[in-house]
């Protein structure tokens, strides 16, 4: 079943949320003006804007074509889109999804996606600017994210 333009911001939303030593990194190169362009899973991002901390926001480069509305925003190698399906944050950690388990204090916890499914412990630590601070546990399963199936 064709998507026709849904389909290209459905993939671009199945980028990823948070993309940390990942299999596929980010690229960095040079625009046709001389401003830098975000490679990120095979899709191009302009630069929108710097923010505080080192944070910049890029904006979908399909965007006046395609009316795509995926935002990414770079934090030292950290990479954030929102889940278009619930509009919560999703984690994506060498190959394996987390939902926001709970915030306290400045820190968010993470869980595995597949925690109250299959059992797994496997949870990580980030700070709420999004850097990471830790990771515990292991998988009982193999992993559960490609760009296929970022919504499941």
């Amino acid at each position: 079943m064709p998507l026709g333009d849904y389909g290209h911001m459905l993939e671009i939303y199945s980028a990823v949320i948070l993309w940390f030593f990942s299999s596929v990194p980010a690229q960095f190169i040079p625009g046709r003006t001389g401003a830098g362009l975000l490679i990120l899973n095979g899709f191009t991002f302009y630069m929108k804007n710097h923010q505080a901390h080192g944070k910049k926001q890029w904006y979908c480069s399909s965007r006046d074509v395609h009316g795509c509305r995926a935002d990414v925003i770079t934090y030292k190698g950290i990479y954030y889109l929102p889940s278009h399906r619930t509009g919560s944050m999703v984690l994506i950690f060498k190959d394996n999804k987390y939902w926001i388990n709970n915030r306290y204090q400045n820190t968010i916890n993470w869980t595995c996606r597949d925690r109250k499914r299959l059992g797994c412990n496997s949870c990580v630590q980030t700070t709420v600017e999004g850097r990471y601070i830790k990771h515990k546990g292991f998988h009982n399963h193999d992993d559960n994210y490609t760009k296929y199936n970022f919504n499941d």
